[in-house]
């Protein structure tokens, strides 16, 4: 059973898959673990070690994916102010020329991370 590399960085999106995979692992891990008497261990598996790596690296999957979310609201709440104002304008703009405003109207900002955010794990305090 291969481990996925072990990766500096985490997109939203792969974070997800990695959660999946990983979760399915354990699963299977334990299921081997139940079975040892009943079948051979592949050589060099100790199940408990590959269980705990794998448990490992969900928690620290789910850190980063708490980051992702955090950077995510405070995006969503700097982007929902730029919103406000730029709407407040154009109707401010609209009152006072009577017409309304040229061109398209500005997108709502989308709530969430984004699949492009992305954690560094190796150097947490630098900000992507």
């Amino acid at each position: 059973m291969p481990m996925p590399a072990t990766r500096k960085a985490v997109r939203d999106i792969r974070l997800l898959e990695l959660e999946a995979q990983l979760r399915a692992e354990v699963e299977e891990l334990f299921t081997l673990s139940e079975q040892i008497d009943q079948r051979e261990v592949p050589d060099g598996l100790v199940v408990r070690d590959e269980i705990a790596r794998r448990e490992d690296r969900l928690e620290r999957l789910a850190q980063a994916k708490a980051v992702l979310e955090a950077r995510a609201e405070e995006r969503a709440a700097a982007e929902q102010a730029a919103y406000s104002a730029t709407m407040a304008q154009r109707a401010e703009r609209e009152r006072t020329t009577g017409r309304r405003p040229g061109g398209r109207p500005p997108t709502p900002p989308v709530p969430g991370p984004r699949d492009g955010d992305q954690y560094n794990f190796s150097a947490t305090s630098t900000s992507l």
